[in-house]
C-alpha cells in the first residue's frame, strides 16, 4: 500500500479553466473550480450536489425538504457507500433514511465545493464539510465520488474521515492512527496533507512515516486502481478493495488528489482504529447524545 501510494506524481503548474458547456448554468458558480468536459449528465450531479451542500436543516421541514433532493440525485436502484466498513446502502428509499439518520446527528451539515473533476461519468467532488457536533464546530474534508448514467448517480461513495465526528464526543480518549507522526518535520519538499494532520506537510521523512503508519494498520491489502479523472491542474485517483483490520476483512478506498506541489488522501480512519462493536459503540453515543435527543423531541 505504502509503496503504491508513494509513486503518486505530483502535478506542475497549468491553467486551472473550466472546459465551456453551454447550457450548465452552475457552472458560472463554480468557475474554475470545474475541471473536465461536463456533460449534460455531470452538470445535472453537480446542480443538485452544490444545492443540497448549502441547503439548512434546522427543522424537521427544512431536513426532509434535503433528504427529498438528495433522493432525487441518485437512481432508483443506486448505491452510496463510505470509504470504509460498511457495506453499501441500496436504494433511493435507502439512501434516503441514511442521510436522515445524518442529519439527525447533524442538523447543522453543510459543505462547499472545493474542487471537481469530471471524467465522463466519473465525477469527483471535493467538499469542505462543517458541522456543529457536541456544540462544538467540526470542519474536515471529503471527496464525493460518483458514477452516473443519465444525470442520476448509480454508485456513490463518500472519502472522509469519520474519526473527527467524535473527536468532541471522546476527547483525550479518541485513537488517532497518526498521533505525532507530524511532530517534528522541518524538511522542504512537496506538500501532502490527509486524515490525522492539522495542516499539509512537506518533509519527505515525514511523508514515508505516514504511509508506513497507514501500511501497518492493515494487512491482506487487496486494493486496485478503480475510477480515475485528470484535469489541467488536478487529477484524482480512486483505489477500492479489501483489506484487513482490528481483526476482520472491509470494504475500503482511498482517493488520492494530486496538484501542483501537493498531495491529499481521502479515507476512513475509523475502521483501522475500531473494530465493529466499538464502532457501534462510538455511534449509539453520537446518535442518543443530548443535541439529538431534544432534536428529536421537537421534531
Amino acid at each position: 500500500m505504502a509503496a503504491v501510494l508513494a509513486g503518486v506524481t505530483v502535478l506542475g503548474s497549468g491553467p486551472a479553466v473550466a472546459e465551456t458547456n453551454e447550457g450548465c448554468s452552475v457552472l458560472a458558480q463554480l468557475g474554475d473550480r470545474v475541471e473536465g468536459d461536463v456533460s449534460p449528465s455531470a452538470c445535472a450531479f453537480l446542480a443538485k450536489q452544490t444545492e443540497f451542500g448549502a441547503m439548512r436543516s434546522d427543522t424537521p421541514e427544512a431536513r426532509e425538504a434535503r433528504v427529498r433532493l438528495y433522493g432525487t440525485v441518485f437512481a432508483a436502484d443506486g448505491t452510496l457507500a463510505e470509504s470504509g466498513s460498511a457495506p453499501p446502502v441500496r436504494g433511493r428509499a435507502g439512501i434516503e433514511n441514511n442521510l436522515r439518520t445524518l442529519l439527525a446527528a447533524f442538523p447543522t451539515f453543510r459543505f462547499t465545493p472545493v474542487k471537481i473533476v469530471v471524467n465522463g461519468d466519473a465525477v469527483f467532488y471535493e467538499a469542505a464539510n462543517e458541522a456543529v457536533i457536541n456544540g462544538r464546530m467540526v470542519r474536515y474534508p471529503a471527496v464525493y465520488r460518483v458514477v452516473l448514467k443519465d444525470g442520476e448517480v448509480t454508485e456513490g461513495r463518500r472519502y472522509h474521515d469519520r474519526t473527527e465526528w467524535f473527536r468532541r464526543i471522546e476527547n483525550d480518549a479518541l485513537r488517532q492512527l497518526f498521533a505525532g507522526v507530524a511532530d517534528n518535520c522541518p524538511r522542504p519538499g512537496p506538500a501532502f496533507t490527509g486524515p490525522g494532520l492539522a495542516a499539509p506537510v512537506t518533509d519527505p521523512g515525514c511523508h514515508l512515516a505516514y504511509l508506513g503508519r497507514l501500511s501497518g494498520a492493515m494487512t491482506d491489502v487487496r486494493l486496485a486502481a478503480d475510477q480515475a479523472a485528470s484535469g489541467p491542474r488536478t487529477k484524482f485517483q480512486e483505489y477500492r478493495g479489501t483489506v484487513r483490520a482490528k481483526g476482520r476483512t472491509i470494504d475500503f478506498g482511498v482517493i488520492v488528489g494530486t496538484g501542483p506541489g501537493t498531495v491529499r488522501y481521502y479515507f476512513d480512519t475509523l475502521p483501522l482504529s475500531y473494530d465493529d462493536a466499538e464502532m457501534t459503540a462510538l455511534f449509539t453515543k453520537l446518535l442518543t447524545g443530548p443535541s439529538v435527543t431534544r432534536l428529536a423531541s421537537s421534531g
